[in-house]
């Protein structure tokens, strides 16, 4: 069987109290088998984590039900801070939703023990649908576990007016690092008695970090899954680029991010600059300073890189209900279903060719450049542990950004810090 206990080790679980009782599993068949049909009388479960995109999943829902009216699907939203400690719970006492939410970070983990359904066989999922960057997110050892469901990208987000009352042009292209410096310190020096900042700073892996050790021609983890990039002459360079900013007073220290979060700094319109993904398009239509947003592809290093992220819909490998969950998943990752939930706002859909009802539904901004970004991105790195050195990174982000001046020697302890973890895996 597949040791719970083991899983529930590498996931952090609180106590050995926690892992006691791994008794011998039911027996569960491990064939995906059929589908329901248009007669099927079932109850399904489906593990959600965002408040926001329930509207558009209850919408999906009733869609599938026009399809299968004998399968109810109880939607269970948890928020996102303890949505995967409570997926952990789940798992260890065998109740897993039928089908539910994964991410990046925490898909190899699920995948590697055994508790994600193979999907080889699903009818109706074709991997050829969805951009190939994602669908490599979410294989595992060459079997795909999730759907994707959305996904994500990085630009510029800008406001124009910040921009013009500092002498700086908008972007219209992908700006050099040099050019979002320049732009930077010259609205911090012209706009900085009003407390309103070039760039908010921070310390974001994906909108931040991880592209420009990208950019710089480096990694954050090894294609093999083995070594950090972190301590490597690339990451040393992108390091070096953001605590420039903060040392010369262009963005804010780490200290005072803390307390004024980056996405508030800019939707409050305290910064001109913001790189970030178009997860914020939502947000920032509730924005003051609306009117005055516009967004831009992202800057670019030596190379071009960006990276890509979203939701994967998975089937627990133990349901009792495969063949209720077999079609509401293959659903999901319908070309109607991403059709809805883009034509809701709620989320930039997956499904090839569905992305102009997501651009629609939010015409304010130029969303089109996520869309675009979505070609060239890499996959977002993760491991069977991802958590483990999402844990490091934070810790030692702070001291390498702004720190107490050795940023090369606390990028190495961050590298061979994450390199432990990496070896535990193997």
């Amino acid at each position: 069987m597949t040791s719970r206990r083991t899983f529930l080790g590498l996931a952090g679980a609180a106590g050995a109290s926690a892992l006691a009782g791994c008794s011998s599993d039911p027996e569960v068949d491990p064939a995906i088998g059929p589908p329901a049909t248009p007669d099927t009388e079932d109850e399904i479960t489906f593990g959600i984590w965002d408040k926001a995109q329930e509207p558009a999943m209850l919408e999906i829902v009733d869609a599938f039900h026009e399809h299968f009216p004998g399968i109810g699907v109880s939607i269970s939203t948890t928020a996102f801070g303890p949505y995967f400690e409570r997926l952990r719970i789940q798992a260890q006492g065998d109740d897993l939703p039928d089908v539910f939410w994964i991410n990046g970070p925490n898909f190899e983990l699920y995948a590697s023990h055994g508790m994600l359904q193979d999907l080889s066989e699903l009818e109706g999922f074709d991997p050829a649908s969805y951009p190939p960057n994602l669908v490599e997110l979410y294989t595992y050892d060459g079997t795909p576990y999730a759907v994707p469901k959305d996904f994500d990208t990085i630009a510029l987000w800008f406001n124009r007016d910040l921009l013009h009352r500092a002498g700086v042009d908008e972007p219209t292209g992908s700006w050099s690092w040099q050019e979002y410096r320049d732009a930077s310190e010259a609205v911090t020096r012209a706009l900085g008695g009003e407390q309103i900042w070039g760039n908010p700073g921070g310390v974001a892996n994906q909108a931040m970090i991880y592209p420009l050790i990208m950019q710089a021609g480096g990694y954050v983890l090894s294609e093999d899954k083995t070594r950090s990039g972190y301590g490597e002459p690339a990451a040393i360079e992108a390091f070096r680029f953001l605590d420039g900013m903060i040392r010369d007073g262009i963005a804010p220290d780490v200290r005072y991010t803390a307390e004024n979060q980056p996405k508030d700094l800019f939707s409050g319109g305290r910064a001109a600059l913001y790189l970030s993904g178009n997860w914020e398009a939502a947000l920032l239509q509730d924005s003051p300073v609306r009117e005055q947003l516009g967004v831009a592809p992202l800057i670019h290093g030596a190379e071009e890189a960006n990276v890509i992220h979203g939701i994967g819909c998975a089937m627990s490998a133990r349901s009792r209900h495969k063949p209720a969950a077999s079609a509401f998943l293959a659903f999901l990752g319908s070309e109607e279903a991403h059709r809805i939930q883009a034509e809701a706002g709620a989320a930039n859909p997956a499904f090839l060719g569905t992305n102009d009802a997501y651009v629609d539904a939010i015409p304010e901004f130029s969303l089109d450049v996520f869309v675009d970004a979505a070609e060239t991105a890499r996959a977002y790195p993760a491991s069977q542990n991802t958590s483990a050195w999402l844990q490091l990174e934070e810790l030692l982000f702070p001291k390498i950004l702004g720190g107490d001046g050795r940023l090369e020697a606390t990028a190495a302890e961050l590298a061979e810090r994450m390199d432990g973890v990496l070896a535990d895996e193997s």
